[in-house]
């Protein structure tokens, strides 16, 4: 087996994208010679692509749980909001590097890093008051209580005569 040096590593996602881009943009700029700007292909785009962690969700009776992988980061890298029926997961994947990384050749680059941002949309009836998020050996779980539906009221309603 013969081991290559490459002088960027891109992981390998973002580096199919990157291909996919270029091959966009000369499919458009060389039989038509247009230089069009691709904002769908930028580089922010490209590494919100890349790396974005797996999440499941589910429901209980009394709960929404959603349960995201976020391994090698910790949890003060990573953000919770709740606002109006919506809960937004942000976080930063830092790259593990140190100052004798210098010397050293990458062969192989498969691991992702960077900012990522899922937002997940809940019904109405949620309480965003009490969410509760845990984190326990790379595994963000996070729960959203459900408000309980209260039976409308009925009444009878008096007819006035006239």
């Amino acid at each position: 087996m013969t081991l290559v040096k490459r002088q960027d590593p891109i992981a390998p996602a973002a580096r199919e994208l990157h291909q996919m881009r270029n091959r966009i943009r000369r499919f458009f700029e060389e039989p038509f010679s247009l230089d069009l700007p691709m904002p769908m292909f930028d580089d922010k785009a490209m590494e919100r692509l890349a790396w974005s962690p797996a999440v499941e969700a589910s429901e209980t009776p009394t709960d929404y749980v959603l349960t995201a992988e976020l391994p090698g980061i910790s949890p003060e890298n990573v953000e919770v909001e709740m606002a109006e029926g919506t809960l937004t997961l942000r976080g930063r994947k830092e790259e593990e590097r140190k100052e004798e990384d210098k010397q050293r050749t990458f062969h192989l680059w498969e691991r992702t890093y960077g900012s990522f941002e899922r937002t997940f949309r809940f019904p109405a009836d949620v309480d965003g008051d009490k969410v509760q998020a845990e984190f326990t050996n790379g595994i963000l779980t996070i729960k959203v209580p459900k408000i309980e539906a209260v039976a409308p009221k009925s009444r009878t309603v008096p007819i006035a005569k006239k």
